[in-house]
């Protein structure tokens, strides 16, 4: 091991590595990142090109861009640390699972967080994205309010949306691309999607069910895109705490066969 190599904890030769997903920000991943950190593991924040900043700079980059940052960000870590841990929140999981299908070494495992490998319609979404871009209003959604305080991006308006299409067509190219390479996966894979997610259809899970048997998936109730609730919030810091645990047990191969674990909302956690 280099020195470069820490280990703290029981998780101490694992490093969580957060990916953001499409206009997002590191910042969705604050309470998860205290969570790995009370874990004794280490955390690195992947912040994407063209975020962080204006609708220029986001016009600026785009699918291609995104993926090689994530290979060359992965490529840094595997030097630094025995292990990764990747977790991502929507296109961020799309990254994640591109990266790792391409270059398994040294990743023990993906958290995919509201994984759109397939999108979905809905006016609630529509009227959740339009608010979002306009100023806050008392007592507001607080889905609204999550999709505005978390996104990535300034300077974001109803007249200039229109230029988010050639990266939102790159968006659904990436999602396409990560269709094909899911079924051939070597490194574990966990999803945990939300039933009353406005944006990713419910066809993601089923997808991956049936593409991928060996991953382990997981439906949530209550969530939106963005904004969790308490009790989900709960559930998804369990998760981040056994990913990193089953992480921490691996020897030294990352890509040892997955075993079939299917969870369901009534079985994995106490009722509340």
């Amino acid at each position: 091991m280099t020195e470069q190599k820490q280990k703290r904890g029981c998780c101490g030769d694992v490093c969580a590595v957060f990916i953001h997903g499409f206009m997002g920000s590191p910042a969705q991943f604050s309470q998860l990142v205290e969570v790995a950190r009370a874990a004794g593991s280490q955390s690195r924040l992947i912040t994407l090109p063209g975020h962080g900043g204006d609708m220029r700079e986001f016009m600026r980059a785009g699918r291609s861009a995104w993926l090689a940052h994530v290979e060359a960000e992965l490529a840094v870590l595997r030097a630094q640390h025995e292990k990764l841990l990747l977790v991502g929140h929507s296109m961020g999981g799309l990254l994640a699972i591109n990266a790792a299908a391409k270059q398994p070494e040294g990743i023990a495992g993906i958290l995919a967080l509201a994984l759109p490998l397939y999108l979905r319609a809905t006016a609630n979404g529509l009227r959740i994205r339009v608010h979002s871009v306009l100023p806050a209003r008392p007592e507001e959604d607080p889905r609204v309010c999550a999709a505005r305080e978390l996104r990535g991006v300034q300077g974001v308006t109803l007249w200039n949306a229109p230029a988010l299409v050639p990266n939102s067509l790159g968006l659904l190219r990436l999602m396409a691309q990560t269709r094909k390479a899911l079924p051939n996966l070597a490194v574990p894979l966990n999803v945990i999607n939300s039933a009353e997610d406005e944006i990713v259809s419910r066809r993601s899970l089923a997808f991956v069910r049936e593409r991928l048997p060996k991953a382990s998936v997981f439906e949530q109730r209550e969530s939106s895109h963005f904004w969790y609730s308490e009790y989900d919030k709960t559930e998804l810091e369990q998760h981040l705490v056994q990913a990193l645990e089953k992480a921490a047990a691996q020897g030294g191969s990352s890509n040892a066969e997955v075993r079939h674990f299917v969870q369901t909302p009534d079985t994995a956690f106490p009722e509340r």
